[in-house]
């Protein structure tokens, strides 16, 4: 296919997309397994596991600020603990390296802003939403 018109319509291109993509749903389903397993070692009921526009997501049962923090930690925690593994699957591990830190943002609807509302509740400032 050397000197094709269009290389776009090659396989070869498409496969390192597929991969990313393939290995950004399993770091999803890691990092949602994490708050699930932790949700439930701390008795708060997970009510859905889904999937959205936005990704792999979970509704739960509200717990103490303390509990919700743990939980909303426990994501970005097993993602970025994945990152080890980029000694035998690089990709695997920048896969996790991206979902654990973009989580950590303190991003409307993240856990990243899930963790700084928990962490203002619990020394006392009460903040919107």
């Amino acid at each position: 296919m050397k000197g094709s018109i269009m290389p776009f319509l090659t396989l070869r291109w498409y496969l390192p997309v597929f991969e990313g993509m393939v290995l950004g749903v399993v770091a999803m389903l890691f990092h949602e397994a994490a708050h699930v397993f932790v949700a439930l070692t701390l008795g708060i009921r997970v009510k859905k596991v889904g999937m959205g526009w936005k990704g792999i997501f979970t509704v739960r049962e509200q717990g103490t600020p303390t509990k919700n923090l743990i939980i909303s930690l426990a994501g970005p925690v097993m993602n970025l603990a994945l990152i080890f593994w980029w000694h035998w699957q690089p990709d695997f591990g920048l896969a996790n390296l991206c979902c654990g830190v973009v989580n950590l943002l303190p991003i409307t609807g993240s856990d990243g802003a899930r963790i700084l509302r928990c962490w203002q509740q619990m020394h006392g400032k009460n903040p919107p939403g």
